[in-house]
């Protein structure tokens, strides 16, 4: 019986001493404690269903599931943050370091939107700051566009994001053609890149005027290069070309008349010579009587 009490109280210490290593290897007694009164000073009795002592013992098991990243979660979020880690499943470091990072807007625009988190998952941690600097614009370009237009807002600031979005939505962008190395200009060049398509968006729907921007997007958007000239060849080489065919048809269907009325006058001459005379005689005097 000695022996088994003893194994027994063996057994017991070392799952004490084992959970407290946990604990202190993660984060530690002292620091729950200290974050379980900021929580308190921060967003006070409201936002803890416990008492102080009670929400401690509450983030001490959770941070020993979750680690470190939990309490600076909570240090940013408030209690909720233990809700969001527990829901999340496998998903619950990728949460922590977003409301770590972006605090409530990271739940607001992100982990609470499944589409949102679905983007996340597909394109990357850095897909969320593009979904919180561009509030509601980013999500439905992103679905749309795919990964180009995760470049794309990632380079443009809140400005930038809603008019590509407004061209979006109203067909312009669509109307410009080539949208994914569109979305490549401004992914590289930023606000001015946005900013001139912006500006430009009816003359660059001209397919001659967005090959030339395309080739050499750099010029046009520092100045160096003007559209102007582009736009005016774009619309002064279809009047030629179209003149020219309407002058070849004249051209052609006159010469036809000459070779049928040639043909004809030989046809006259050699099968009524007279009346090809007589013809050619009457001719000449209505020409004289003219002149």
């Amino acid at each position: 019986m000695k022996r088994l009490h003893l194994i027994c109280i063996c057994i017991s210490g070392m799952a004490i001493f084992a959970g407290s290593t946990r604990l202190s290897a993660g984060v530690g007694e002292k620091v729950v404690q200290e974050t379980a009164e900021f929580v308190m000073r921060k967003f006070g009795k409201t936002a803890l269903k416990e008492g102080a002592e009670t929400f401690a013992e509450r983030l001490g098991k959770a941070a020993t599931r979750h680690g470190e990243d939990l309490v600076k979660a909570v240090r940013k979020v408030g209690p909720k943050a233990i809700q969001y880690a527990d829901d999340a499943g496998e998903q619950a470091p990728r949460i922590l370091s977003l409301l770590s990072k972006h605090g409530d807007d990271a739940a607001h625009w992100v982990i609470l939107r499944p589409q949102a988190m679905k983007l996340v998952s597909q394109y990357g941690d850095d897909t969320a700051e593009v979904l919180i600097r561009h509030k509601g614009v980013a999500e439905p370009l992103m679905e749309h566009l795919g990964k180009p237009a995760v470049e794309a807002l990632q380079a443009v600031g809140p400005q930038g994001g809603r008019r590509l979005a407004m061209m979006a939505e109203s067909g312009n962008l669509a109307r410009i053609g080539q949208v994914p190395d569109v979305m490549n200009v401004i992914a590289r060049y930023g606000d001015p890149a946005m900013d001139f398509i912006w500006r430009n968006k009816g003359p660059l729907a001209v397919g001659t005027t967005l090959t030339a921007f395309l080739a050499e997007p750099k010029a046009f958007i520092d100045g160096s290069a003007s559209l102007a000239g582009t736009v005016g060849s774009s619309l002064v080489q279809p009047i030629v070309h179209e003149s020219a065919k309407a002058f070849s048809w004249v051209l052609s269907t006159f010469m036809a008349f000459l070779m049928i009325s040639a043909g004809a006058g030989f046809y006259l001459a050699f099968r009524h010579p007279r009346l090809a005379a007589a013809m050619g005689k009457a001719a000449v005097l209505k020409i004289l009587k003219r002149s």
